[in-house]
């Protein structure tokens, strides 16, 4: 059965069963709920009816459909929210096949499917959106860049927006008393509409509630995001921002960084209190504040334009890449789904949860599967990653191969204990091999951006049978496979 037969065959589904909860008397809907609990949560908007039951079966036909008609739109699918498509979707169907009785049959499908699309790709929009972000305190630098995304220190962001957010009180507050006069003109009740002092005390909340919110940030990253869904459009913006400041991390290594964050991450509060009852029966009160940012001075910006500028020029191209909407060449997406490990992990309060993050990232960067070798055995994914990463970390450090692998090979048995249950997530050990951890997955991260990119990372289309062919030419170069 090809997609379209099978499209047709999920949309007369979804029909009989709506034309079964219509047919249905009060009394006996009501019993059938009473063993179905979840199908009533499912409906179908109805222009005369308001909401039509559908069932949970037949809504999961929906998703179906909408799955398999994005796979097929290109740069579209991603730029599409697919939640949102499938209520396109619904209406369209509602209005086609319930309202206007319209026939199912291939061609109608294939309509329906290509006008909820287009409905929804009208609502597709450039956005730039304003995130707040804890990066490095600073005194003297108010603003950097990370390839697309500029970040603005918050005497800045206010200094250039500030007036701007404030004419919001002004605009929010006229744009409710058009609302409320239209309302009025439309029949509402003028006794229960909103007073012009009820419009004023909106706009005071939102735009203070605005401020309030970033005023404990430091940072405020700038990143306009093409024409796309609008949910879309900020999930992309968080992403593209964490990946940015994840850049920060691993240049700089986690014991600088451990603070760096979106106001989305989850992370320790900058004011935190504490309360304690001492021997003598008294409680005690604590009170501690921490900077909007890790402090390492105000050297670092020139660090990435001097130190770290090969390792930062690589990294930002890939950030570069992760703002279109055709997907990421291979290479790009694995570095930068290892670079969000190495994130996480630099700012996780756990030491075992860091061990298991840090060592992630390496096994995302090194991993092909498992394979076999010269001889005809079967590699499995311990002996891979480890010969893998310790090549990639001896070529960092200038360490040797010999006591590359063994340092590898400790922080990956351990992260296997942690995750088995061999090692208790509280061992004291923790904190040590978290250290070395941290340590060894930032050299292999960094060696496995260079290597990437010596592949041709940016534009190659390589995927996973093509880089485990490449990883073997290196592992032949450097070591013994036997």
């Amino acid at each position: 059965m090809n997609k379209r037969q099978q499209n047709l065959e999920d949309l007369r589904f979804i029909y009989e069963k709506v034309d079964w909860y219509l047919k249905q008397k009060p009394e006996e809907i009501i019993r059938y709920f009473q063993e179905h609990r979840m199908d009533s949560l499912y409906s179908i908007p109805h222009k005369r009816l308001g909401m039509i039951i559908c069932g949970r079966e037949a809504s999961e036909k929906f998703y179906n459909i909408a799955e398999k008609y994005l796979i097929s739109q290109k740069e579209g699918k991603n730029k599409t929210n697919l939640d949102e498509f499938v209520v396109k979707l619904k209406e369209e169907f509602s209005r086609r096949f319930l309202q206007e009785s319209e026939e199912i049959n291939e061609n109608k499908v294939d309509r329906m499917l290509s006008t909820a699309y287009k409905s929804m790709s009208r609502e597709f929009k450039q956005l730039t959106h304003f995130i707040p972000c804890a990066i490095f305190f600073s005194r003297t630098i108010d603003s950097f860049e990370i390839g697309p995304i500029s970040f603005l220190h918050k005497t800045k962001f206010e200094s250039i927006y500030g007036d701007e957010i404030n004419q919001l009180r002004t605009q929010i507050k006229d744009k409710h008393r058009e609302y409320c006069a239209k309302a009025i003109a439309d029949g509402f009740p003028e006794d229960r509409i909103a007073t012009e002092e009820q419009s004023q005390q909106l706009s005071e909340r939102l735009v203070g509630g605005l401020l309030s919110s970033f005023e404990n940030w430091e940072w405020v990253a700038v990143v306009t995001i093409s024409e796309c869904n609008e949910k879309v459009s900020y999930n992309k913006a968080i992403s593209v921002t964490k990946t940015a400041l994840n850049i920060l991390k691993l240049l700089f290594g986690s014991e600088f960084t451990d603070q760096i964050r979106t106001a989305k991450d989850y992370g320790e509060s900058s004011k935190s209190a504490r309360l304690t009852r001492i021997e003598s029966g008294k409680l005690e009160i604590s009170l501690s504040s921490t900077a909007g940012g890790n402090v390492i001075g105000d050297k670092w910006l020139k660090i990435l334009s001097t130190e770290a500028d090969y390792y930062f020029d690589l990294a930002t191209k890939t950030l570069k890449l992760s703002l279109e909407f055709n997907g990421l060449p291979p290479l790009c997406a694995r570095f930068i789904d290892a670079l969000s490990w190495y994130g996480d992990a630099v700012s996780e309060q756990s030491y075992a949860a860091k061990i298991v993050k840090f060592v992630t990232s390496i096994e995302r960067i090194t991993g092909t599967g498992i394979e076999k070798d010269v001889e005809g055995n079967e590699r499995g994914v311990t002996d891979i990653v480890t010969n893998r990463s310790s090549i990639l970390y001896s070529l960092a450090t200038e360490e040797s191969l010999a006591d590359s692998l063994k340092k590898v090979s400790k922080i990956y048995d351990c992260r296997s204990e942690l995750v088995h249950g061999s090692l208790s997530p509280f061992d004291a050990s923790c904190v040590s091999y978290a250290h070395k951890a941290g340590e060894i997955s930032r050299m292999v991260l960094l060696a496995g951006l260079s290597y990437f990119f010596s592949l041709g990372a940016g534009e190659l289309m390589m995927n996973q049978k093509q880089l485990r062919e490449e990883y073997k030419k290196l592992e032949a170069k450097y070591c013994s496979l036997n």
